[in-house]
């Protein structure tokens, strides 16, 4: 329903010219996000390294005389002409891209230049991102952000951090993706560059908008559109209006979002930017469409049409009939809208674009049902149907893969955790004879009283290194157990072929397993990312167990939820049992309610549930013939409680209640769960 335009690409590209000066590497976002009714388009981001050396040749001419001249030159400039190769290659064939970046990497590694073999790495990643191999792209980003820093490039750096953000976002680790943006930021900042903070800061505020954080993507795009007023760049301004405004429709508040839009329009039309233009019309009659004003939204629509067939752009052509088409169908205009939305069929097929031609088929669908031509109206809707089908499999297969790499890596980082941690235990139980017979000559000519003072405060120091060891070695075993729950849920979905309930569950679990690898390396994590966890570990519950149940979490205001921190996973398989044994078992409606309150040194957690009670749990798990087993979480849980209760000294412990009404029947269980927690 919205689109986020981007600024006139010919602001920054600039072709190659040989000079010989060193090759200045500028990277900028192009970003351009169709959320129109209907759409499901993902944001797009193209990655383009410019390298600025004067003026403009056509790519093809520059293509020709890069090949002959890299015959004739050595040394440095060969390597430039490699990159440059590179470079123009990027939007032909990634793969022609990488055969030159990785000719530059071995040129510049046999001649021992090491800001070549930086380049090198830089356009490799390049080249990953234009094929999607967003993992190998960071890889070897990372590499050439190393020699970077070594040769104190500033410049470069800052360029490397950009490209870095760009690829995480991809993957949708937001939090890392904004992390590498803020790097940018202060590097653009130590060097005056307006054009690169602005860039940056605008990208921050699109992930907010991605992360539906809409009052953070608000803030950063105003501050985009400060910073493009100080350069006094149009064309950037009505990129920051348009965005504002979508951030403000995003919230609800139509009023201002027409208002920036309307800003935005002013400007296109300014400089003449008929992207521009179309991009604020489109919304625009968005908008009035959600407004119940049919009317305006023709007006907008149609405007958005002639712009498009003005500057023969096909794609925007086929949208602005098809959303005329479809409010002709509101307003029961049925001569005016079947041309139109089939002349949008016609189009979106010309260009092959399958989200285009899937929704031409579904307003189609929709006009010949109003219409009463039941047979038209089946047949679109069966293309629709089988349409929707092949792009929801496509996207499941793409997001499947990216978190089964994430897994693979997490997995083999922890198998590289253990293995050290296990050799670090092995060298603390040397270190620890070798340290007592040392001990024992020296303590030897000591009285009798210091020596076992010192003896003894040795060993509780050694102890508590080792108690912390083992803490980490249990909480590697957790996820796995976690992990395996959740898969049986998709499993189960996808048994079913119920496919929207599945894609719903795979993108909410897609986020939790980011939460879970990010939280598993740590000892204790703030009690919001926590929270996070339980809140879609019992959404994705809830999905499983067609929403038997509901929940809520409520956090004692006393405790600042972003710089209080508990250890990891310790709630969850409580709620997990209250659902399995309590709620499942019930014939009612289920409730959970989770509680975090500061008790002194300790944190109360309360899980609270009104399911049949532990008692006829049992004598249901009885009739049933089931194996008496206990939960590996719980066992794994209890064994961390233990280890904390004896680190900490404190009063670590969980009880749990049996809850009974005025009569003495079960309503339910009550867990009293307590555990250690930092401030920071």
């Amino acid at each position: 329903m919205k689109y986020k335009v981007k600024p006139v690409e010919k602001e920054f590209a600039k072709i190659i010219e040989y000079k010989h000066t060193d090759i200045q590497l500028v990277s900028c976002m192009i970003f351009c996000k169709p959320f129109f009714c209907g759409f499901n388009y993902k944001l797009y981001f193209l990655l383009v390294l410019l390298l600025l050396f004067g003026k403009a040749f056509s790519q093809n001419t520059v293509i020709d005389s890069l090949k002959t001249r890299l015959n004739e030159v050595e040394g440095e400039d060969k390597i430039k002409v490699l990159i440059g190769l590179s470079y123009n290659y990027l939007r032909i064939s990634a793969d022609s891209s990488l055969k030159y970046s990785n000719q530059a990497l071995d040129y510049s590694k046999e001649t021992d230049n090491q800001r070549g073999i930086a380049r090198g790495m830089l356009m490799i990643g390049s080249g990953h991102n234009a094929k999607g191999e967003y993992f190998l792209a960071i890889e070897s980003q990372l590499r050439a952000l190393e020699i970077f820093e070594e040769l104190n490039d500033t410049a470069a750096i800052g360029i490397t951090y950009n490209n870095l953000g760009t690829n995480y976002h991809y993957l949708g680790n937001y939090k890392e993706a904004i992390n590498q943006y803020q790097n940018s930021i202060e590097i653009a900042k130590r060097m005056s560059n307006k054009q690169a903070l602005y860039f940056a800061t605008n990208n921050i505020g699109i992930i907010y908008s991605e992360w539906k954080k809409f009052n953070l993507a608000l803030e950063h795009y105003r501050n985009s559109l400060m910073i493009a007023q100080e350069i006094n760049n149009l064309s950037y301004i009505g990129s920051s209006l348009q965005n504002i405004g979508i951030a403000y429709f995003d919230l609800g508040d139509f009023e201002k979002a027409l208002k920036y839009l309307e800003q935005s329009q002013n400007v296109s039309v300014q400089i003449g930017d008929k992207k521009g233009i179309f991009n604020t019309l489109i919304n625009t009659g968005d908008i009035f469409v959600k407004l119940d004003n049919n009317q305006k939204a023709i007006d907008n629509f149609k405007q958005a049409l002639q712009t498009s067939e003005e500057s023969g752009n096909k794609a925007n052509i086929a949208l602005a009939s098809l959303k005329l088409g479809e409010v002709y169908t509101l307003e029961k205009k049925y001569d005016k809208s079947e041309p139109l939305l089939k002349e949008a069929l016609k189009l979106a097929k010309e260009i092959e674009e399958t989200k285009l031609i899937k929704d031409a088929y579904k307003a189609l669908s929709d006009y010949y049902f109003k219409v009463n031509d039941y047979k038209n109206a089946y047949a679109n809707y069966t293309e629709y149907t089988v349409l929707k089908d092949t792009l929801y499999n496509r996207d499941s297969r793409r997001e499947i893969t990216e978190m089964q790499t994430l897994y693979e890596l997490d997995k083999k980082e922890k198998e590289i955790v253990i293995q050290d941690l296990k050799i670090e235990k092995q060298q603390n139980r040397f270190y620890y004879i070798i340290s007592a017979v040392v001990l024992l000559i020296i303590l030897a000519l000591l009285l009798f009283n210091s020596y076992k003072l010192k003896q003894k405060h040795y060993r509780i120091e050694l102890e508590r290194k080792n108690i912390d060891i083992e803490q980490r070695l249990l909480r590697t075993q957790m996820n796995p157990h976690f992990i395996f729950n959740s898969l049986n849920s998709i499993n189960s979905f996808i048994t079913d072929n119920n496919s929207d309930s599945a894609q719903s569950f795979l993108s909410k679990f897609a986020r939790l397993m980011r939460y879970i690898l990010e939280n598993s390396r740590k000892t204790f994590v703030p009690v919001e990312d926590e929270i996070n966890t339980l809140e879609l570990n019992m959404q994705l519950e809830q999905l499983r167990f067609d929403n038997k149940f509901d929940f809520e979490i409520n956090v004692d205001e006393k405790i600042d939820q972003e710089y209080t921190f508990i250890p990891p996973m310790l709630i969850q398989p409580f709620i997990e049992n209250a659902i399995i044994h309590g709620i499942a078992g019930k014939s009612g409606r289920g409730r959970i309610k989770v509680e975090l309150k500061p008790e002194g040194k300790l944190m109360q957690c309360i899980i609270e549930d009104n399911g049949i009670g532990r008692k006829k749990a049992m004598e249901i798990k009885r009739k049933s013939g089931s194996k008496k087993h206990r939960s590996l979480g719980m066992k794994v849980t209890q064994e961390r409680l233990d280890i904390l209760n004896e680190k900490t000294e404190e009063d670590v412990s969980v009880k749990i209640i049996d809850l009974k009404d005025e009569s003495g029947n079960p309503r339910g269980t009550k867990v009293e769960l307590r555990i250690p927690f930092e401030n920071e």
